[in-house]
């Protein structure tokens, strides 16, 4: 039984990249990269991660290379940055020890296109600004010194850049503090309860199917996820109570092309997925060092442009793109009269684009609905009005019902969801 479990454990809803695009490496564990640096790193400090295709980087004349991303993420036990120099290394900023460009524990990063970096430095209370030259990190600026005021932090936890704004948590003074590119201060939202996680998103992002500005917080011991308007308004609420779950660790967020969702849960290693109005959509992989498994993750950070996902826990760096998942959840009426219409119930992730296929007990096809992109994620049906592609009764027997939901971003193409159900015609 224990065997025919792991192979039945296959969620896709985040699939693995083909092996054309990553030669198989889609998870970066500790000998990889004491490999890639000579030195024998450890996961528990790493926390915070950020990813983008940098443009100065980007070769104008093909498309190929357009989702080779650079990937930086802290390490606030070694006061450190790890970041990939294209695909052939792995480079890696030591802060010095006394000066502006030292760090001390650095909790968070978030990178621009533009190739500036972010990083939050916790116990200076500041937010540093680096350059990145595409082989090093150079020291710009920062802003922010520990105390109660505007502008001022105690305790900052993690940081969210969007084209206009950049946000961060303020832990201790339970706020969340608004600045503009230049480091000026713009605004604060407070109500929170010792904020940590954070996620921001602009309307003007292109990669952002619905244009909505929009902040995510993870508060109240890492229990309660909200959802505001820039100027600070609830949008929606979650805490634990409504998830099934006796206890939760939500440690960071991230907002797909679809606005969906995406946090971080260490005490349950897993990622939970939420759709625009913070409703539970599904929940994402399980305890264990193996394939779509986690030992508390932490970070995460998706490239909306292609659905590019990042996931760092205690042992690794995995990778993966956006997939579907649905499942069966009825049919009715399983025997049905000739002419008798049948409803399949299903669960869907994501949106995606669906066909229906219905063969008979040859395995010839009988029919075929191309249902086009469903968006809307949950609960969903499909009639079949049991009539054949000739538009006739379909006869006795047992008639095999497929449907195949394919991605619309990311792995279109690549993969598919297929599942299946039997419902029988009798006179």
């Amino acid at each position: 039984m224990i065997i025919l479990l792991l192979i039945l454990y296959d969620p896709t809803t985040l699939v693995y990249p083909p092996f054309s695009h990553t030669l198989g490496y889609h998870k970066g564990t500790l000998s990889h990269l004491r490999l890639a640096t000579g030195k024998a790193i450890k996961f528990e400090g790493v926390g915070g991660i950020s990813a983008a295709k940098i443009d100065f980087l980007d070769d104008p004349k093909t498309l190929g290379d357009d989702d080779e991303l650079t990937i930086f993420v802290t390490d606030f036990m070694r006061n450190s940055i790890f970041y990939n120099i294209g695909l052939r290394s792995l480079g890696m900023y030591k802060s010095p020890v006394i000066g502006d460009s030292s760090l001390w524990m650095p909790s968070d990063c978030e990178i621009t296109p533009e190739g500036v970096l972010w990083v939050v430095d916790r116990m200076r209370n500041r937010v540093a600004k680096f350059l990145f030259d595409g082989e090093n990190l150079r020291f710009l600026e920062d802003f922010g010194h520990f105390g109660i005021l505007q502008g001022y932090f105690d305790d900052p936890r993690q940081i969210s850049v969007t084209n206009e704004e950049i946000y961060v948590t303020d832990y201790g003074n339970n706020r969340v503090q608004i600045f503009n590119h230049h480091g000026e201060f713009l605004k604060e939202v407070k109500g929170f309860d010792h904020p940590t996680g954070l996620a921001a998103v602009s309307s003007r992002d292109p990669w952002l199917r619905y244009p909505e500005s929009f902040f995510v917080v993870i508060d109240y011991q890492k229990s309660r996820i909200t959802k505001l308007s820039p100027d600070g308004k609830i949008l929606s609420r979650l805490d634990k109570n409504v998830l099934n779950y006796p206890e939760v660790k939500f440690e960071s967020a991230a907002v797909d092309y679809y606005g969906l969702i995406w946090v971080t849960d260490s005490y349950n290693n897993c990622l939970h997925l939420f759709d625009r109005d913070l409703d539970y959509i599904a929940k994402y992989g399980r305890m264990g060092t193996g394939d779509k498994e986690f030992l508390y993750p932490t970070g995460i950070t998706i490239w909306r442009r292609y659905g590019q996902v990042f996931v760092v826990d205690s042992k690794s760096i995995q990778y993966f793109w956006m997939g579907v998942d649905a499942w069966i959840r009825g049919v009715e009426p399983g025997i049905f009269k000739p002419e008798e219409g049948v409803t399949i119930s299903y669960y869907l992730t994501q949106p995606a684009r669906v066909i229906v296929k219905i063969y008979n007990s040859k395995e010839e096809l009988v029919r075929k609905f191309n249902i086009g992109v469903i968006k809307d994620l949950g609960h969903n049906y499909f009639l079949w009005d049991t009539l054949d592609k000739e538009g006739k009764p379909v006869g006795e027997g047992k008639y095999k019902i497929e449907l195949v939901f394919e991605p619309t971003y990311s792995s279109k193409g690549k993969f598919e969801k297929r599942i299946f159900t039997e419902v029988q015609c009798r006179q």
